[in-house]
């Protein structure tokens, strides 16, 4: 076995308890909770990971009291009507000899104006933070006490519940202990602030009373920003001190040291453009500085980096998130050996991060495992064999396509994929020619991997025809051809025109265009784009990178409204360093020559030179095979942008139900 997988399987005890391996699946909302309380979701979200090998999981989304509730889908730690939900939760976890621990949060700024329960949020002082902005209430010994008692209820239903650990949040610009610690939030001239010896005060009296609740009844952790990389907040050599105080006083068994406050947003969930494992340096040095074990996180799906972490000396525990919502078997595929059959987290954020941002706050899903939050319907114990093998043809590799084949494979069924052009992947293959964006490609290489290993005969090359898809006499057709770009300029902010004056011209562009033609750019580019989702900012980044000026134009509030706040924050940064200029609150009307013309938010009108003009403004379903196969063969399915143009996660979910039907 490899050095650093042995290494990364190696059992460790912590706090007393003993912990099959060094894989944690660290805490994340999933919005699965009902009126917070947990939910048989939840119990097969969690045993899924269990299942699938991590040692050690972390229930997070999870407050310690009903006024932390600042989103639907939240758990309730201190109330003990939770006791029952949380008992069937590590009982499911234990059954498959893993180890549970929950994370008690004390939300203090950091929360939405839309949370679902009344009453102010909570902080040292009248300091807002820097994405929300609401001025919150200065905390004071009353408040401290709510506080405190909330955290012994709260590890009393811990201990009641089964969870063999708790973790302490003081990180992300949330917790009310953070906010203490950070001069950003604390300016105080009471003995809770000032000096680092004030503003520990009272988070250390929370940590002391969850000490003294337990009585050694479980782990205590303590999960830690590393650096808040923020001029005026804490930096990493505060935090260092910090952890070194509280370890000389043995108040808690590991810390986990984590990344991202609520001015740097993005570092909370990473996206695909951070190097894996990028943050390890934090864990690394508090290791110097304490006696007891340290977790790191951010960007770990490699198991061979996880395993070279902590060979390293730089943790002693990996934490994985992403990873484990795309591959619950990532642990048990490491320990055999077999990598290359691992679903490796894209780290896009199309799913699990931007449906979180949603105002109704979404149970989370992902572009990879169309399984997440559906584990008892739909997760690695579900599949059934076909009661009867079936001859079935695809028609289409991209990821619905493959997804299909690789299913319909998996159940012993006869599969054969055409796909006309010369390689698998689809549209994804044009999202792979943006440097950067290199995360997507694990959809394929493991899709691709999948068709392979199942046997599936892939037929690259060969456009499908309905005459020979009917001569062939198939028992089952899965149609996954994909949508075809409009070029009419339409949009449905002026729905009686139907069609873009200008729109014929040679100069103008669809998407598909660009990506398959590059060298037609012109030096001045103008994208329209209707949607503000990922295709615009994907595009007009490829675009900038063929070394062209890119003047973005959209009747979006900004562009790429629609994309998670986490991605496009870096977006903005990289489209900004290209020279991109943004013109949002704009709609275009006509495409006169090489002139856009446009009307801006104020009603005035605008215009904008071009050398080439690109339309990044909807798709159609490619359906017309589908419509023909339909009236000729008794069972034809449809999938993905074949049934309406969409994202990525529809393709492959709707693939899976296909051939789970057949």
């Amino acid at each position: 076995m490899d050095a650093r997988i042995e290494k990364l399987f190696e059992p460790i005890t912590i706090g007393g308890v003993e912990f099959p391996n060094r894989i944690c699946w660290s805490a994340h909302s999933t919005h699965l909770g009902v009126d917070g309380l947990p939910s048989d979701r939840q119990v097969a979200y969690y045993e899924e990971r269990a299942r699938g090998g991590a040692g050690w999981i972390v229930v997070g989304g999870v407050v310690a009291r009903a006024g932390d509730l600042w989103e639907q889908g939240f758990n309730v730690l201190s109330d003990k009507r939770a006791i029952p939900g949380f008992q069937r939760l590590t009982e499911a976890v234990h059954r498959h000899g893993s180890k549970a621990s929950v994370q008690i949060s004390h939300f203090g700024l950091g929360v939405p104006p839309n949370r679902p329960v009344p009453g102010p949020v909570y902080s040292p002082s009248n300091l807002p933070t820097a994405l929300e902005g609401e001025i919150p209430k200065r905390v004071d010994e009353g408040d401290m006490e709510m506080f405190l008692d909330a955290q012994v209820k709260s590890v009393e239903v811990a201990v009641e519940g089964g969870f063999d650990g708790i973790e302490l949040l003081w990180s992300f610009d949330t917790s009310i202990e953070q906010a203490f610690l950070s001069p950003r939030f604390n300016d105080r001239e009471d003995e809770y602030g000032g000096s680092l010896d004030n503003r520990l005060k009272f988070p250390l009296r929370m940590i002391k009373a969850a000490r003294e609740a337990l009585g050694g009844r479980a782990v205590l952790g303590l999960k830690i920003v590393g650096d808040e990389m923020v001029d005026g907040g804490l930096g990493q050599e505060d935090i260092k001190q910090i952890c070194r105080r509280i370890d000389e006083l043995k108040l808690v068994d590991y810390f986990h040291i984590c990344l991202g406050t609520r001015s740097n947003y993005q570092l909370m969930i990473p996206e695909m453009s951070y190097p894996a494992g990028f943050a390890a340096y934090l864990a690394a040095g508090v290791r110097e500085v304490v006696s007891v074990p340290v977790v790191a996180v951010k960007r770990f799906d490699d198991p061979l980096l996880a395993g070279q972490v902590i060979l390293d000396g730089e943790a002693d525990v990996i934490a994985m998130a992403r990873a484990l919502i795309a591959d619950p078997e990532l642990p048990n595929k490491a320990r055999v050996a077999e990598l290359d059959t691992i679903r490796q987290c894209t780290s896009s954020n199309q799913e699990c991060s931007r449906r979180a941002e949603e105002h109704i706050k979404l149970p989370m899903r992902c572009i990879q495992n169309p399984a997440v939050g559906f584990e008892s319907t739909l997760g690695t114990q579900t599949l059934q064999p076909a009661e009867q093998r079936k001859r079935i043809i695809v028609i289409g590799g991209g990821p619905g396509g493959m997804r299909a084949a690789k299913v319909a494979a998996q159940r012993g069924h006869d599969v054969e994929l055409y796909e006309a052009g010369d390689r698998l992947g689809g549209q994804v293959q044009s999202i792979l020619q943006v440097n950067g964006r290199g995360g997507y490609e694990s959809v394929i290489r493991y899709l691709e991997g999948e068709v392979q290993r199942r046997g599936v005969k892939v037929r690259l090359g060969e456009k499908a025809t309905a005459e020979q898809i009917i001569a062939a006499k198939p028992d089952a057709v899965v149609v996954a051809t994909g949508a075809l770009p409009l070029k009419t300029g339409y949009s449905a902010s002026t729905p009686a025109i139907k069609t873009m004056p200008g729109v014929d011209q040679d100069h103008v562009m669809t998407v598909d265009e660009v990506f398959a033609h590059p060298e037609r750019l012109g030096q001045e580019v103008v994208l329209i784009d209707e949607f503000g989702q990922y295709e615009g900012q994907l595009t007009a980044e490829f675009i900038g990178q063929q070394g062209k000026h890119v003047t973005f134009v959209t009747r979006q509030a900004v562009a790429g409204a629609k994309v998670d706040g986490l991605s496009l924050a870096d977006y903005a940064t990289r489209l900004a360093e290209q020279g991109m200029t943004t013109h949002p609150n704009t709609g275009a009307s006509a495409i006169d020559g090489h002139v856009v013309r446009a009307t801006d938010l104020n009603g005035q009108d605008v215009e904008f030179p071009a050398d080439t003009v690109v339309l990044s403004m909807g798709k159609l379903p490619n359906e017309s095979l589908f419509l023909e196969l339909s009236k000729a063969l008794p069972e034809v399915h449809r999938v993905g942008d074949c049934v309406a143009p969409r994202m990525i996660t529809d393709a492959i979910y709707e693939g899976n139900e296909a051939a789970r039907a057949i």
